[in-house]
């Protein structure tokens, strides 16, 4: 069985939002992190900075008057910590609320350099400075590129969660979807016995074994009443053909109005056996046992029409005008079969003049084949052609005098074989030039194989 429009986009995006989720939390986290880093740490580098400014402080400002002692400090400083110090003479490198009245000598951060206070009787004389390293840009780039690199890795770890987390329901959406296409054997494949795995959520783990309980109980229902349909179809048969067997024999010694009547109950008989023979094949086109083949159009039609014409019934004309002999179709040939036998008996039933051709056109392009069943007939009334291939929707009789309307089954058969096989139905009224209904159009469209 054909599966019907793949929905595959599905997981996609919910691996993209999972992704994105992830993402957006862990970076979320991460500036909250930074945030309430930057607001709480001392400003600047300032636990070094006091540390420095409690061995040097008091030297340097006992010798400002000597420059060359100062510089010796400073220089002292350099070779036992590495650091680029500096000696800042200048008190207006400090902002201004720290130049008065900071005797505690608290230290000053800009951004890219530390300033370490030198007082005396609490007025700033200048500032021991501590540069940073790297130029003042380098800090943004690199804190750009740190999280750049850290949501590459983010990414990578999201990602592969997100995909853990959506495989089992990807699983069991393409399980869910072949078993509504009549797959009544599909299932998870999840292991629903393994309880606390860490690869799937124990909440997927019920969902998945509900839906395969579902399935099982209900392939289970559907296939008991298949066999109750054949069965009971098998044993009504019997009787059926015992009766006409009866019929015929009846009709030997009937007189002509009793042969009038044996051929209405003959009727009647035929009408019982086709709407058996109907029931059946909807019950196999509604399940997932259509058998598929390749075959090639125009032969199997030709065939087909050969097998399908009596002698009470139109000529069968097969329009295959502009089709190639190449062209195939992925079918099941029996239920094929059968769809066609309905539109042609449709056709029959509807009016169609017995002295003119059924005309059956094949149409194709490069991604459906259609099959169309063309009659002569009065047409479709308006307010029945959106329900035309509905169970049991007839035609008038005084249309179709004389040849009985069919079982009401034939048009919503041929329905249930065209999606079977992903393709659909379709009926519509012909007009001639002048506007006027000189048939109807009734078919079904196959995807290509």
């Amino acid at each position: 069985m054909r599966c019907g429009p793949q929905r595959r986009g599905w997981s996609a995006r919910l691996k993209t939002r999972l992704l994105l989720w992830f993402v957006a939390a862990i970076l979320l986290a991460f500036a909250v992190s930074s945030l309430t880093v930057s607001v709480t740490r001392p400003e600047g580098t300032e636990f070094p900075a006091q540390i420095v400014a409690k061995h040097v402080q008091n030297k340097l400002a006992q010798k400002w008057e000597d420059p060359r002692a100062c510089a010796a400090i400073v220089h002292d400083l350099r070779e036992a910590t590495g650091l680029d110090f500096s000696l800042e003479r200048d008190p207006n490198v400090l902002p201004k609320r720290r130049r008065r009245g900071h005797a505690t000598g608290g230290v000053v951060f800009d951004g890219t350099t530390t300033y370490v206070p030198i007082v005396r009787d609490g007025e700033a004389l200048g500032a021991l400075a501590l540069r940073s390293s790297a130029p003042g840009a380098a800090g943004p780039i690199r804190l750009l590129f740190g999280l750049f690199m850290g949501g590459l890795v983010l990414s990578a770890v999201a990602r592969k969660v997100a995909k853990r987390i959506s495989s089992p329901l990807e699983q069991i959406a393409q399980a869910a979807e072949r078993f509504g296409t009549g797959d009544l054997a599909a299932r998870t494949g999840i292991d629903t016995a393994a309880r606390g795995s860490r690869h799937i959520a124990d909440e997927v783990r019920e969902v998945a074994y509900s839906f395969d309980e579902m399935a099982g109980r209900i392939e289970r229902v559907v296939r008991d009443q298949r066999e109750l349909l054949a069965a009971i179809s098998h044993e009504i048969r019997s009787p059926l053909g015992r009766a006409r067997v009866g019929l015929e024999m009846a009709r030997e010694e009937a007189t002509e109005v009793h042969g009038e009547r044996l051929a209405a109950i003959d009727r009647e008989l035929r009408e019982v056996d086709a709407i058996l023979g109907d029931l059946l094949a909807a019950a196999r086109a509604g399940l997932s046992d259509v058998r598929l083949e390749t075959i090639p159009v125009l032969p199997w039609l030709r065939s087909r029409l050969a097998t399908l014409s009596r002698p009470d019934m139109p000529e069968l004309e097969l329009d295959d005008d502009g089709i190639e002999l190449d062209v195939t179709v992925s079918c099941d040939k029996a239920l094929l079969g059968r769809a066609l036998e309905n539109l042609v008996n449709n056709a029959v039933a509807h009016g169609h003049a017995t002295n003119e051709p059924i005309t059956v056109r094949v149409e194709h392009d490069a991604r459906e084949l259609r099959i169309v069943v063309r009659d002569r007939g009065p047409g479709i009334p308006e307010e029945l052609l959106p329900r035309m291939f509905e169970p049991f929707v007839k035609g008038d009789k005084a249309r179709t005098p004389g040849r009985g309307v069919g079982t009401g089954l034939g048009l919503a058969l041929v329905l249930r074989i065209a999606e079977a096989h992903g393709g659909k139905a379709f009926a519509k009224n012909r007009s001639d030039v002048t506007g006027k209904v000189v048939g109807a159009e009734v078919g079904i469209v196959l995807p290509r194989s």
